[in-house]
Formats: structure tokens, C-alpha cells, sequence
């Protein structure tokens, strides 16, 4: 008996071991950067993505090119061998391993078994392109003589960990002599993450002989993890120079790309959440970006809310007996008519004048609007879709997938935006966009969280609310220089490059006059051409109404223009 416990004992034991062992397994994640340096002398460093230390064993080296030569096992040495949670580190550090220019597989393996493979190309000089890879396009791939054509070339991380400084040469022509005139690339280098891609551009105006094929080539490098130079795969393309179908030269007329806004209008929403308190206006918006070189006219913009009650009867916004929705300019300049033409309708319009969006820019049509009724008196629509349709010279074009909520005559009326003064909602210090930043430049913004209700009784809860403000990828360096109203949680920078911001509300806001701001700075990106982002100002948190606590969701989705020096 004594013996049969004790042989029971023993497997209870094992099957724990290998159980642990199972768990400690599946619960491993660690990520490899593989490169060679000038020399090609290898390097391989580690990053653990989890929280438990990683014990690296050993390394494979497998020639991809010659098949017939073995698979070579090397053993780590202790010192190099532990990782910790969130630690990256050099396993070859006590190790010199040259490289023959070739293509290989590197497999790494753990002492639990784990296998992490990563291809290195191994040139001559050393370079390595494991974890970049680089696609040229020429656009278009006919050029007419004395016009421009476009070079995009989409540089994308392949590997498993971030890849910073990725940095395009100039593309190389031949002919060289077809060139007349360059510029580029609209970023001169980026940071990123395993999947990332960016799209670099570049134009040039060529001239010459017809029915000459140019070819372009070009490659992007970045450092790694190693804190060596990687290089991606040499990308080409071709263009073939043509007359125009007259003979004669036409002129230049281009449509840039850029990474984010394609040749059509773009439309970023500004919204009150909730929107409910009769008597009170709200702010309603967008900024309508043009991101051509070629100015559009905008004529009319319509918002389209619609009731989720399938009794229906609901007017979000409506005449209310011809006095137009109370909508009127936050800016006048801007021209046209606020209105509200049919009940869940707020209009801008202005057929015989349209208003004018210059090429690369943004131009902000904001309103004050007054909420209009709901079917059942004492309802809440916990969510009211809302659709935006802007009507141009380039076309009719419109958005989706906005949603607010409404109590009538029974909440808050929350709104964020930029503001010229802090603390301050006049008309004229309220924005939604900013032109003409400097590139590099330090920019110095006021996000601002309000509430237009003026019923003291219905307020915006501090300590459990707060103002956001997500900053974009490119924007470095941000910091708070004010912000009384709120505790403010640490900066949070992300693996893109993006960075937010969250204060923390200290106390109630119970109207206008308790109006908030987060006095922020943020240094522009250095760019060759004007370039468009967006910056969201968001808040989330508690109001109370008549109906109890409701959830506050306002949103500005804020253009900023970076110009070139």
C-alpha cells in the first residue's frame, strides 16, 4: 500500500509539473529582432510581451538559399539568457557570430519550448532586411511631357517589434536627365510598430523624349531593436513619358494622396452629448477639409438625426413653429443660413454663394442650435443616430456612425472644443480648426469642457467625469501648462507615436459659468508639404436629469494644417 501511495504521489506531482509547465507556456510571449551590423556580425535581441521572465536556450541558424548546408544549433550563455516581463535584451552579447551574405531563418527557442522565427537577408556590407519591406508605385505610370507624376512608396513593418527612425533615401531615376524639378517626401521619417505601414511620397516633373521609360528604385532604413541600421528590399517602378493627345504639353495638374485623406472631401463632426434642454443651444458643427490643391465649393450641409422610438413622433431638431430651430452662426463670416427645413433636419446652405475651401485646408461650419421634442414627454433616447451630407463642387459626399442622446427639457447640454482664452465660450474665442501651424513649431491649445444648460440643478459630476484629449501620431513632446479644474492622470504615449491626455473633473460643472480648460502645449511635426490631422476632444462621465443619471459623450473631431517653413 505503502508503495502504491507513493507511485500515486509521484504522478499527482508530475502531472502538476507538466501542467505548470503547460500554463507557464501558453501564458510566454517574447518577440525577436534579428540584424546585422556594417561587419555582419549578428545580433538578436529579445523583448518580452508578457509579465513572466522568459529563459531563452538556445538559437537555430538555417540557410535558406543553400538547402543542402546543415542547421547549426548554438547554445545561449547564462548571462544572456533571462528576460523579464516588458525587457528587451541582446542574447549574443558575449557571443561573435559573422554573418555570409545570404538568406537565413532565425529560430530562437525557449526553455519551455517556445519557437519565435524571424528571416534575415544578409547583403553584402552588411545590410539586412528582415523586418522592412518596400512597395514603389509611380502615379500615373504614362507621364505627359512637362507634367508631374507621383511617387508613393509604402514602407511596412514586417517583423515583431518596433522599428524606429524609418527613413527614405531620394528614389533614384534613369534617366537622370528627365528630371526637372523635385520635392519630397511629405515626412522625413517615421517610427513603426510590427504591421504598421506609412506611405511616403514624392513628385517630380519630368521632360524629354517621348516613349522614354523612366525607372525609379528606391529603399527605406530604420533602426532596431539591436540599435542597428535595417534596410527594407530595394522597390522599383517605371513611367513612360508621352505628348498629350494634341502634341503639345499640357499643363500640371495633380492630385496628391497623403496618408490619411483621399481626393474627396472629408467631413469631422462637432456634437453636443446629451442634447436635450429646451430653451438652450448647443454646439453643432463640422469642418469640412479639402484635401486637394484644387479649391471646392461647399453649398449646403445637412444633419440628419433619427429617432430609435418605434412610435416615432420625435423631433431632434425641428422648426418649432417657424422660428428655425433657434440655429445661428457661431462664426457670421462664414456666411449662408442655419435652418431647420424638416422636423431631425439642421441645415446650412448658401446656393448663390457658395463658400470656398482652399486646396490642402479646412474650413469650420459651426451653429448654435436649440433642441427641439420628443413624442412621450419624460422619454430619454438613450442613443440618436446621427448623419451628415455636404454637398460640393467635387460632389455630394456624406459620413455615418455618429450617435448622440436626448432628454428633452430634462438634462445637460455638454460641449468640448477649442478656445482661444481659456475658460472662456464666446462666440468669437470658440474653434473647431486650426490653419497655417508651422512646422516644428510649439503649438499652445485650450481643450474646453462646458455645459450650456443653465439649470443649476442638472450639472456635469466631477470626479466622475473627464476631458480627453487624443493627440495624433506625429505630435511629440505634449505637456500640461494649466489646468485648474481638473486632476490630470499621467501622459500617456502609445506605440504609434499618438499620445493622450485625461483630466479628471475636481467638481461639478452646473453651467456656462463653470466652464473648464485644459491649457495644453504640443510641438508640431516637421513636414515638406502642408498636411492635415485630426485631434479628437472627447469627455465621458455622469450628468444627472430628470430621468437620473445619463451618460455625457460630447465630441470634437478637431483639423489641425501643419505648413511647410
Amino acid at each position: 500500500m505503502s508503495l502504491a501511495l507513493d507511485a500515486q504521489t509521484d504522478i499527482v506531482t508530475t502531472q502538476r509539473m507538466i501542467s505548470d509547465i503547460e500554463l507557464k507556456k501558453q501564458q510566454e510571449n517574447f518577440g525577436i529582432a534579428v540584424s546585422t551590423d556594417a561587419n555582419n556580425l549578428l545580433s538578436i535581441s529579445v523583448t518580452n510581451l508578457g509579465q513572466n521572465p522568459v529563459g531563452i536556450e538556445s538559437f537555430w541558424i538555417i540557410n535558406k538559399t543553400l538547402t543542402a548546408e546543415p542547421a547549426t544549433r548554438y547554445d545561449i550563455n547564462y548571462t544572456d539568457s533571462f528576460v523579464t516581463g516588458g525587457a528587451t535584451t541582446q542574447i549574443l552579447t558575449s557571443q561573435s557570430l559573422y554573418m555570409i551574405p545570404d538568406i537565413y531563418d532565425i529560430k530562437v527557442v525557449s526553455s519551455l519550448g517556445t519557437i519565435e522565427i524571424a528571416e534575415l537577408d544578409v547583403g553584402v556590407g552588411g545590410s539586412s532586411s528582415n523586418s522592412l519591406r518596400s512597395v514603389l508605385v509611380t502615379a500615373p505610370p504614362d507621364v505627359v511631357l512637362g507634367q508631374n507624376v507621383t511617387i508613393g512608396m509604402v514602407v511596412t513593418n514586417i517583423g515583431q517589434l518596433p522599428i524606429t527612425d524609418v527613413t527614405p533615401l531620394q528614389p533614384a531615376v534613369n534617366p537622370l536627365g528627365v528630371v526637372i524639378e523635385t520635392s519630397g517626401p511629405n515626412l522625413s521619417s517615421v517610427d513603426l510598430i510590427p504591421g504598421e505601414s506609412f506611405l511616403f511620397l514624392w513628385d517630380y516633373v519630368l521632360d524629354g523624349t517621348a516613349d522614354t521609360v523612366v525607372n525609379f528604385s528606391n529603399y527605406a532604413t530604420g533602426i532596431d531593436q539591436n540599435a542597428n541600421l535595417v534596410q527594407s528590399n530595394i522597390a522599383t517602378d517605371t513611367s513612360i513619358l508621352r505628348e498629350d493627345a494634341n502634341g503639345d504639353i499640357a499643363e500640371t495638374e495633380l492630385i496628391i494622396l497623403t496618408q490619411d485623406l483621399l481626393a474627396k472631401p472629408e467631413l469631422f463632426i462637432i456634437m453636443p452629448a446629451p442634447f436635450g434642454e429646451s430653451g438652450q443651444q448647443g454646439v453643432w458643427g463640422v469642418n469640412v477639409v479639402n484635401p486637394v490643391d484644387k479649391d471646392l465649393e461647399v453649398s449646403k450641409i445637412v444633419f440628419t438625426a433619427t429617432s430609435t422610438r418605434y412610435t416615432g413622433g420625435d423631433e431632434i431638431f425641428t422648426d418649432n413653429n417657424g422660428n428655425a430651430c433657434g440655429a445661428a452662426h457661431v462664426d457670421a463670416s462664414v456666411g449662408g443660413t442655419w435652418s431647420c427645413p424638416m422636423p431631425n433636419q439642421l441645415m446650412w446652405k448658401n446656393l448663390n454663394d457658395p463658400l470656398t475651401v482652399p486646396g490642402f485646408s479646412t474650413v469650420s461650419f459651426l451653429a448654435y442650435v436649440e433642441p427641439g421634442f420628443i413624442g412621450s414627454s419624460g422619454d430619454f433616447l438613450e442613443t440618436v443616430p446621427v448623419d451628415i451630407t455636404v454637398y460640393t463642387t467635387l460632389g455630394q459626399f456624406g459620413k455615418s456612425g455618429y450617435a448622440t442622446s436626448y432628454n428633452e427639457g430634462s438634462t445637460t447640454l455638454p460641449n468640448v472644443f477649442l478656445t482661444d482664452e481659456p475658460g472662456s465660450i464666446a462666440s468669437a474665442n470658440i474653434l473647431s480648426s486650426l490653419n497655417g501651424i508651422p512646422s516644428g513649431s510649439i503649438v499652445k491649445l485650450n481643450a474646453t469642457l462646458t455645459d450650456f444648460d443653465t439649470t443649476v440643478t442638472r450639472v456635469i459630476q466631477g470626479i466622475d467625469s473627464r476631458l480627453i484629449v487624443n493627440i495624433p501620431k506625429g505630435w511629440t513632446n505634449p505637456s500640461i501648462i494649466n489646468a485648474p479644474g481638473f486632476t490630470m492622470d499621467p501622459i500617456a504615449t502609445f506605440a504609434d507615436g499618438s499620445s493622450q491626455i485625461v483630466g479628471v473633473l475636481n467638481s461639478d460643472i452646473t453651467g456656462p459659468a463653470d466652464t473648464q480648460t485644459i491649457e495644453l502645449q504640443v510641438t508640431a511635426p516637421d513636414v515638406t508639404s502642408t498636411q492635415l490631422y485630426v485631434m479628437y476632444i472627447l469627455a465621458d462621465g455622469i450628468s444627472n436629469s430628470g430621468n437620473g443619471d445619463v451618460a455625457v459623450g460630447p465630441l470634437a473631431e478637431v483639423v489641425l494644417q501643419v505648413v511647410p517653413p
